[in-house]
């Protein structure tokens, strides 16, 4: 099972762009989160700590992300908490923070953001045996054919349906 987290941060480090051994599209970055509370004393908010995540993001949020996100942006990410032990080659010992993120967006607390809709990667559908001509009623499209080449977009967006980033 899979703990879900959401975090709310600053971009710490520039977002280093990347691909697995398998060639699908990596983004790594940096992300601090920091505790606030009123100082008794002063009634001040004060940072009283910082929890640092590392934050990986493949396929479609990898590339949207590069394109939307930067050192210093604050961002709320969602994904999969992985806790991982590490050792040094000194023998130095630790823990690292690590969210495999399923969304990541700018925390509009801070900022105003406009939205530009990137549509759907088409997956190619299985040849039939149904008439290519399209006179079994169905919009003929050639398998490999993007959503906007199918005219199809408008029609996507009216579904309702969720797009799979991947």
């Amino acid at each position: 099972m899979a703990d879900i987290i959401t975090v709310l941060g600053n971009v710490a480090s520039s977002p280093e762009p990347g691909r697995t051994a398998t060639g699908i599209e990596t983004l790594t970055f940096r992300l601090a989160s920091n505790n606030r509370r009123p100082d008794p004393k002063t009634g001040e908010w004060v940072d009283v700590d910082t929890n640092w995540f590392t934050v990986h993001a493949y396929r479609r949020l990898a590339e949207n992300a590069m394109a939307s996100v930067s050192k210093g942006d604050s961002v709320i990410v969602t994904g999969r908490l992985k806790l991982r032990e590490w050792e040094s080659k000194e023998g130095k010992r630790g823990m690292s923070v690590e969210i495999e993120a399923e969304s990541i967006g700018a925390d509009l607390r801070w900022g105003r953001s406009t939205f530009q809709r990137v549509s759907p990667a088409r997956v190619p559908e299985p040849q039939t045996g149904a008439d290519p001509s399209g006179a079994d009623g169905a919009a003929s499209v050639p398998v490999g054919a993007g959503l906007a080449d199918a005219g199809a977009d408008d029609a996507w967006a009216a579904s309702g349906e969720q797009a799979t980033p991947y």
